[in-house]
This record gives C-alpha cells, structure tokens and sequence, in this order.
C-alpha cells in the first residue's frame, strides 16, 4: 500500500513539473510582435540613458560615448549596405557600431535579395526619421562638451597654483563628469530628443517586422536581447 501511495506520488510530482514546463514554453511562444517591439525599444532606451562620460586629461575635454545616444540609434542604411555582401551563415564584422547595435542581429539571417532591398528602404525611413533628433542630440551634447571643458580647466589651473591637492583635483573632476552625465540626460529629456528616437525605433522595427519571416523574427528578437 505504502509502495502504491509513493508511486502515485512520484507520477503526481511528474505531470506538474511536466504541466509547469509546457506552460512556460506556450508563454514564451504567445509573445506576439507588440510586445516584442515594445521590449526592444524599452532596452534600447535604457541603453540610451544609461550613458558614460569619460574625461581626458591631456586634452581636458569630457564628452559622452556616441556623443550621449545609443548604438542603435545610429544605424544607417550605409552600414547596412557595408555588411549586406558579407550576410549569411558564420558572417561576421569588425565594425564597432554593427557589434553594439540590432545590426549584428539581421547579419546571420539568411536574407534574400528583396528582404535585402526593403530593409535597406526601411533603413533610409528610420535614418529620416531620425535625423532633427540625432543632430539636436549632437548639439546638446557640444555645447556640454565646451561648458565642462572650462571648468575642468579652472580645476586644472587650481591644481598647477598648488591651492588644490591631487586628491581635490581627482575628486572635483569626478563631480564634474557625474553632472556632465546628469545634465546630458535632463537636456535630452527636455528637447524630448529621447521620445522621439525612440518613436522612430518603434516604427522601423514594426516595418523589419513585415519583412522578415516569423522564423527570422524570432531569431532576431533574441538576438537582440542577448
């Protein structure tokens, strides 16, 4: 009796573990293109604002990776067409922009000739669309560049005249490069430069969407997300 009872348990314990699993796999198959895109978009955007600013102590300047925007919002239909020849199996590349962006994504697809044709086109609406938000983001980001230049300069002159410590002088231009990112940020939001990449990411995924195969979707969706 006790024998059937651990049997009937063990086979119980077997089809909810069993149940469990095939739940998560149909979760995982019923995310639809909405959410994908949504969730794309959404790593993009923290990508974006979780931006690094560097300062060079030979020349004095700070400035913010990309000039403050992310990868992807860099991506042209130029670079497209600098890797279009090299796609397919086992491809690869050297370029920096296309290792750090959703370009490295579309590079083992297999992509036929009229996907080939039609990303390019949808690249050139994204590079449209985008074009008044990356240039008012590389303003914003030239004036900080000369704004912080002159008062790490000032730090450096108070470190020469011996009235600041290497030490000070280390700390003060760390606050500095801590600013420079907080303002960079609060700028960008203000000019809704942010919002607006973002929309125009949203539209060129949905566009990528309707090219690619359900298969070559979902490649590329967790490509991206690795």
């Amino acid at each position: 009796m006790k024998q059937n009872l651990k049997i009937a348990a063990f086979v119980t314990a077997f089809i909810a573990l069993a149940i469990t699993g095939c739940q998560k796999e149909l979760s995982s198959l019923n995310t639809t293109p909405a959410t994908d895109i949504q969730a794309l978009t959404a790593q993009t955007e923290s990508e974006n604002n979780a931006v690094e600013v560097l300062y060079n102590d030979a020349s004095g300047e700070m400035t913010a990776t990309n000039e403050g925007i992310a990868f992807d919002y860099l991506v042209t239909a130029e670079d497209f067409d600098a890797t279009a020849n090299s796609m397919g199996a086992n491809s690869s590349s050297t370029s920096n922009l296309v290792n750090h962006s959703f370009m490295r994504c579309l590079k083992d697809l297999k992509l036929d000739t009229a996907q080939v044709r039609k990303i390019r086109m949808a690249l050139r609406d994204y590079n449209d669309c985008k074009t008044s938000a990356i240039h008012r983001a590389r303003a914003i980001h030239a004036k900080l560049v000369a704004k912080y230049k002159d008062l790490a300069a000032e730090q450096a002159r108070l470190l020469k005249d011996g009235k600041i410590t290497k030490a000070e002088y280390q700390a003060r231009i760390e606050r500095l490069r801590h600013a420079f990112e907080k303002e960079l940020r609060e700028l960008q939001l203000k000019d809704k430069v942010n919002e607006a990449l973002k929309d125009c990411h949203a539209k060129f995924l949905r566009h990528l969407n309707g090219i690619l195969t359900d298969r070559q979707w979902k490649a590329f969706v967790d490509c991206y997300k690795k």
